[in-house]
Formats: C-alpha cells, sequence, structure tokens
C-alpha cells in the first residue's frame, strides 16, 4: 500500500469512528484542513475519504459548501432497522440449521459479558454489536455479515445515544436470551422471526429519540436539496465491511 491510500484509509477511519461513536453528529460540518491537520497528512487524502464515506452514507455533499455528517429522519432510521432485521433474521435462520451445543456455550458466556455490561452504555452498545456478530457468522455468509455489520454501523450512533438514557434497553419479552432458544430449537423459521421481532422491538423508540443536532441537521440537509444539493439519507452504496 502506498503512502497516499495509507494517509486516506487513516483519514477514513478517523472520520467514520468520529461519526460512529457520536462524537460527530449528523449535521456537523467537516472541515479537510482540520483533520488533516490533526493527522499530520495533506488534505487530499482527507478529501478522497470524505468521497468515500459520502458514496456509504455516512457523509453529506453539498455543492459550494462542503461536506457534512448525514442527518437521517426517525422515519429513515427505522428504515435502516428494517432492512437490518430482514437481514439479521436471515442469518439467524440459516445459522439456526448448523448451530453446535459448542457454539451455543460460548454465546451464553458472551451474553453473560453483556449482562455484566448494562451499566455502562457505551461498552454495552460496543459488546451488544460484537455480540451480534458472532451469531452472523454462524451462518458462514461472507457478505451477508458484511453487509449486516455495515448497516448495524450506520444505526450505531442511534443506539448509543439511546442507551444512555435508558438503564435496560431491552424490551421485555425481546431480551437476547430469546435468540439463543430460538436457534437452539434447530427451527429456521422461528428462529428467523424471533430475530426479526428482536431487531425491529427498539426501532420506533430509538427512532424518535434523535438528538436535537441530528434533527436540526437533518432540516439544513433538506433545505440544501430543495437547493438543488445532495439529499440527506443516501443510499449505502458499498457494500463491505465495517472498515477498509
Amino acid at each position: 500500500m502506498n503512502d497516499f491510500a495509507t494517509a486516506e484509509q487513516q483519514a477514513y477511519l478517523y472520520i467514520q469512528d468520529q461519526i460512529v461513536s457520536g462524537v460527530m453528529v449528523g449535521g456537523s460540518r467537516l472541515r479537510p484542513e482540520e483533520i488533516s491537520k490533526a493527522l499530520g497528512i495533506s488534505r487530499m487524502p482527507v478529501r478522497e475519504a470524505i468521497r468515500q464515506l459520502s458514496a456509504e452514507g455516512y457523509v453529506t455533499l453539498r455543492a459550494n459548501r462542503g461536506p457534512l455528517v448525514t442527518s437521517r429522519t426517525p422515519q429513515q432510521v427505522i428504515e435502516l432497522f428494517e432492512i437490518r432485521s430482514a437481514l439479521e433474521g436471515l442469518a439467524l435462520g440459516l445459522a439456526a440449521t448448523r448451530v453446535t451445543k459448542t457454539n451455543i456455550q460460548e454465546l451464553n458466556v458472551e451474553l453473560a459479558r453483556l449482562r455484566k455490561l448494562e451499566a455502562n452504555s457505551v461498552a454495552w452498545v460496543d459488546h451488544h454489536d460484537a455480540f451480534h456478530d458472532v451469531l452472523c457468522h454462524l451462518s458462514d455468509r461472507q457478505y451477508l455479515c458484511a453487509e449486516i455489520q455495515r448497516l448495524r454501523l450506520a444505526i450505531k450512533p442511534y443506539l448509543r445515544h439511546y442507551a444512555k438514557g435508558h438503564t435496560n434497553p431491552e424490551i421485555k419479552g425481546h431480551e437476547h436470551e430469546f435468540i439463543l432458544e430460538a436457534l437452539q430449537s434447530g427451527d429456521p423459521k422461528r428462529a428467523e422471526r424471533v430475530m426479526r421481532a428482536h431487531v425491529m422491538a427498539n426501532a420506533e423508540a430509538i427512532a424518535n429519540c434523535l438528538p436535537v443536532p441530528l434533527v436540526e441537521g437533518a432540516r439544513e440537509s433538506r433545505r440544501a436539496a430543495d437547493a438543488g444539493f445532495d439529499a440527506p439519507g443516501q443510499p449505502l452504496k458499498r457494500v463491505a465491511g465495517a472498515r477498509r
């Protein structure tokens, strides 16, 4: 990998992490000169990283006005959950036909760790995603898992914001224990149904709990769209893992 490609990847990961962690909220303006200075690299790889993040939906480009962190409306966030529920349901249905007793034992250990982190919302969300990654990979479908991980990253800032204000981010009757029970049953239809219900259980509450800056950013982006610039919530075009 040449120096330019390395610098572009460094900028890509830095900006993506800032967005996913919620440090850069929707509507925040990205300033390539400040990012390049912070990373000690030139502006060109930063601009290329921003273009890639735009193609993936993290950033909204505005003609002659500079890039913004993409803002999404509650309905757009719900749509991301709907897509994720369909794909994760498919993955768990496939996993149910090939799961082993050892897999279940390992998942129970991971679930116990997740329960211990409930008082720490940031750590809980991170381990929650890792737990779902383990479930997904039991399907043995590489591209499916990559697409699910990409969607989960897009949702992560909203889930983190929601989890901060709730001592228990799970809905009663849709806890992760029910997923393991369905997986262990070996019934793919049941596993898919339970996973889809689990993903959608909190979708509306999370979508209606967007931080104020995100909502304000969405209004600004809609005004830009009305003026002929790129609209917010563009499709996440690149089918890839969370990071390249």
